[in-house]
């Protein structure tokens, strides 16, 4: 009896997992899984959003096609807003958006029609990594340079709150280094036209993004990486110092901790929205974790020269939800910093 008792249980299993599988395959199959993007084409998110998009389908049950869909405006709070509140939790549409806003909505900024600790994390490619790049024809040249610049030098954001724009406030109200945003940017790639023009001096990018899409300007020098906002050096830059090294203080420090090194943990997810059935999250997660793994995918990493540094997406929740613990003094304090008006 016990024998025949685990025989049944064994095929019951076998049969709920076909049948579930078969159910996965028949819901995806003929259709199009949707992965959007807060920001132009040609920045980093759009990089790794369709990156990545070459590569899950294959691992989805029923073999979805897979699209990029760029929502621009506001740094990329259109699309998170989008995303929470106007799009449905069927399991077609992935949001890759920008960590940055998580902060600011845990903040409590007007605007951010989303709660953080309520989308459900697919899981992260990579992290945010920026490096603050100069162009040649303004003058800066190293940090030095920057910290002793007579006059402000200009600097391009996206919207108060992006990962990108809470840099450039880092640098202007924590480090206190001579500094003029310049915010509205539709993407990194814009920023990266306005250095090459002259229009700006510089900005914080995605290293992955420079190293790729700028690798020219970076062998003649007419793109000068001088700066990391990164906990640990990137190996392509070792002689580049952190904004960390210029703390000095000990609530300088603890910012930079907050906004630079722990936001960068959850700064590039892949989230749904809530309310998804769970057996399509799973199969999402798993989706995205067999992806990670690719050969194809891998060896296109590799071909990129991308940095790989994958997340799952009780990892990203896990460190979301820390933040949501923080004191209300230190949240006023970065609310101070991320979102004090140009010019006060």
């Amino acid at each position: 009896m016990k024998r025949s008792f685990v025989v049944t249980a064994v095929l019951a299993a076998l049969l709920l997992f076909t049948s579930g599988s078969l159910f996965a395959a028949s819901f995806y199959e003929g259709k199009t899984l949707r992965i959007t993007v807060g920001f132009s084409a040609g920045g980093g998110f759009d990089l790794w959003a369709r990156l990545f998009s070459r590569h899950i389908g294959r691992h989805v049950p029923g073999n979805p096609t897979v699209v990029v869909e760029n929502i621009t405006g506001a740094g990329g709070l259109i699309q998170t807003n989008q995303l929470y509140k106007a799009t449905k939790p069927d399991g077609l549409t992935i949001g890759h958006p920008n960590g940055g806003l998580i902060l600011s909505q845990m903040l409590g900024m007007p605007g951010y029609d989303f709660d953080s600790q309520k989308f459900i994390y697919i899981g992260a490619a990579n992290k945010e990594n920026t490096i603050f790049v100069f162009g040649k024809k303004s003058g800066i040249t190293s940090v030095d340079k920057w910290r002793n610049s007579p006059v402000p030098v200009k600097i391009g954001g996206l919207v108060p709150g992006n990962f990108m724009d809470n840099m450039d406030r880092m640098m202007k109200e924590v480090v206190g280094f001579p500094t003029q945003i310049i915010t509205g940017y539709k993407g990194s790639a814009d920023v990266f036209m306005a250095v090459e023009s002259g229009e700006i001096g510089g900005g914080n990018l995605s290293w992955d993004g420079v190293k790729n899409t700028r690798k020219r300007q970076l062998e003649t020098g007419d793109m000068i990486p001088i700066l990391q906002c990164v906990r640990n050096p990137v190996k392509d830059l070792p002689s580049v110092p952190r904004m960390i090294d210029l703390a000095k203080t000990d609530e300088q420090k603890k910012l930079i901790q907050l906004v630079v090194h722990d936001a960068n943990d959850y700064s590039r997810p892949f989230a749904v929205p809530p309310g998804t059935p769970q057996e399509r999250v799973d199969i999402l997660r798993n989706a995205f974790q067999e992806a990670m793994k690719d050969r194809e995918f891998l060896a296109e990493v590799e071909k990129m020269n991308l940095t790989l540094d994958p997340a799952t997406g009780d990892e990203l929740a896990t460190a979301i939800s820390g933040w949501a613990k923080m004191d209300q003094a230190t949240k006023a304090k970065l609310k101070e910093v991320l979102f004090k008006a140009e010019g006060k």
